[in-house]
């Protein structure tokens, strides 16, 4: 593998969140790489909002895209400083979309080196080993793709192994 510079990390803003950006922030500081975060708002979410304005409830979709952006900025900016990470070496892109397709285009237009990847999304499910979206991109990502995994993860891997 060619030597890491930038590294594309696409968060969902979950519990999961923090170890995934740690473990990009580690891969970056040894490579002296910039990091790229990227925030999607699931084009789903953004549909359901809407529906709910056509039946009259006083919801804004603009306002909904702001205030998740704010509280994702808010987020990232607590991690970072967490992390340690000088964050003249992060930039971050907002998208709205279909997570895949987002990340997809991203990696096409930014040109990471590596792609840092929690296995769990907003679904969270117990028994499920890998996400929806991080098996998709895993599958189609034309650059390296990197599996963060937490200690539950972890700790349900171990217990599949063969003896």
């Amino acid at each position: 593998m060619d030597s890491i510079k930038k590294i594309l990390v696409p968060l969902a803003f979950t519990e999961y969140s923090q170890g995934v950006f740690d473990c990009a922030v580690q891969v970056a500081l040894k490579n002296d790489a910039s990091i790229i975060v990227l925030s999607i708002i699931n084009s789903r979410d953004l549909d359901s909002v809407k529906s709910i304005v056509s039946m009259g409830y006083d919801v804004d979709a603009e306002h909904y895209v702001e205030t998740i952006r704010k509280e994702r900025k808010e987020k990232l900016n607590k991690m970072a400083d967490e992390a340690k990470i000088d964050k003249e070496k992060v930039k971050v892109l907002f998208k709205i979309g279909k997570p895949v397709e987002e990340i997809l285009k991203v990696i096409s237009k930014e040109a990471p080196d590596l792609v840092v990847m929690g296995t769990r999304g907003r679904s969270n499910l117990k028994n499920s080993i890998m996400g929806a979206v991080a098996e998709k991109v895993f599958k189609r990502s034309p650059v390296n793709v990197f599996s963060y995994r937490d200690e539950d993860v972890k700790k349900s891997l171990t217990k599949r192994l063969p003896m």
